[in-house]
C-alpha cells in the first residue's frame, strides 16, 4: 500500500509527517531529497531517533531477497515498544516511483509505505494507492514558500510577485490544486484533505480519521509543540502560523494574489485578502 502526503511547498506537509511519526509510530518518505548521500541511512536514523524515537536499520537478509534490486532502497523500522517491524523506503527515491511496476509492487504490498511528494498527481492510480493532501492559503504558503527558497535554497533573487504567479519547479498554486481536485474526484474513498488553518488544536481530531481512513492504529495522544521541531529545525519550521501573512505584502500584490489565485482559493473557503493590511509598494 503506498499512501502519497501531497501538497504544495510549505502548506504543512512536514506536519503531517510528525503526527504520522509521532502518533502513529510511521515514517514518511521524502522522494525529493536524499538521492546523493551516502550516508542517508545514518543521517536519517539519527533524526528519526529524535524525532519520533523509531529505530531504523537495514532489512534482514530473507526480506532482501523478497524485495530483489529494490531492498536497497528499503529500510526496517520500530518504535521500541511495538513487536511488529515496518518497512520504508529511503529518502532521494523519485526514480523508483516513475516505475509503474514497482509502485505495481508497493502498492498490492501489506506495509503502508508513506511517500512525500509535491509534484501533480499520477494520471491515474492504482487500487492500493492513498492520497492524504494538506492545503494552505495560497497568500501564506506563498509568502512561507518565498522566505524558504531564500533562506535556506539561497535563491535570494527570488520574486515575490513572479512566485504568486507560479514556481519554476511546481507551478502555479492554483494549477496545482486544481489538477489534485481533478485527481481526488477520481480517488473517491482513497483521498482524505485537510486544511492547514483546520488543523491547530485538532490534530488528535484528525489523526483519529486517518486512522480511520488507513486502518492503522494510533500509539500516542501526546502531542509534539511547534517548540520542539523548530528548535531542531528553525530554518524548516519558521512561525507556524495560519495568519498574518498580508502585511508583507504589497496592495497591489494582495490584488494579483486574489486576481490569479481567487477562484480557487474560494474553493476551499478562503476569504479575499484584507487590502488595507498590506504594504504601499513592494520592497520583494
Amino acid at each position: 500500500m503506498i499512501v502519497y502526503i501531497a501538497s504544495y511547498p510549505r502548506s504543512g506537509n512536514f506536519w503531517l509527517q510528525n503526527l504520522l511519526g509521532n502518533q502513529f509510530k510511521r515514517l514518511t518518505t521524502d522522494i525529493h531529497h536524499g538521492i546523493n548521500d551516502p550516508n542517508i541511512l545514518e543521517h536519517r536514523t539519527k533524526i528519526n531517533k529524535s524525532y519520533y524515537n523509531i529505530d531504523m536499520h537495514p532489512l534482514d537478509k530473507s526480506e532482501s531477497a523478497k524485495y530483489g534490486e529494490l531492498s536497497k532502497w528499503m529500510i526496517a523500522y520500530k518504535f521500541p515498544k511495538e513487536e511488529q517491524v515496518h518497512k520504508g523506503i529511503l529518502p532521494g527515491c523519485l526514480e523508483l516511483l516513475n516505475s509503474a511496476k514497482i509502485r505495481s509492487v508497493l502498492s498490492k504490498d501489506k506495509e503502508c509505505y508513506f511517500l512525500k511528494t509535491h509534484f501533480y498527481p499520477h494520471p491515474t492510480y492504482l487500487d492500493g494507492e492513498y492520497v492524504v493532501q494538506i492545503v494552505r492559503n495560497a497568500g501564506a504558503c506563498l509568502w512561507s514558500y518565498y522566505n524558504f527558497k531564500r533562506d535556506l535554497m539561497k535563491k535570494f533573487d527570488e520574486d515575490l510577485s513572479k512566485l504568486i504567479h507560479s514556481d519554476f519547479d511546481y507551478g502555479s498554486w492554483s494549477q496545482y490544486h486544481l489538477a489534485w481536485t481533478d485527481a481526488a474526484s477520481k480517488l473517491g474513498s482513497r483521498y482524505l484533505m485537510v486544511r492547514y488553518e483546520d488543523l491547530f488544536g485538532k490534530e488528535l481530531e484528525f489523526c483519529k480519521k486517518m486512522q480511520s481512513f488507513l486502518d492503522l492504529d494510533l500509539i500516542s495522544t501526546e502531542l509534539r509543540t511547534f517548540d520542539f521541531y523548530h528548535e531542531l529545525r528553525p530554518a524548516l519550521t519558521r512561525e507556524g502560523k495560519a495568519g498574518g501573512w498580508e502585511k508583507y505584502y504589497s496592495k497591489d500584490q494582495l490584488k494579483l494574489l486574489w486576481n490569479i489565485h481567487g477562484n480557487v482559493m474560494a474553493y476551499f473557503g478562503y476569504q479575499e485578502p484584507n487590502y488595507d493590511l498590506g504594504m504601499n509598494e513592494a520592497h520583494y
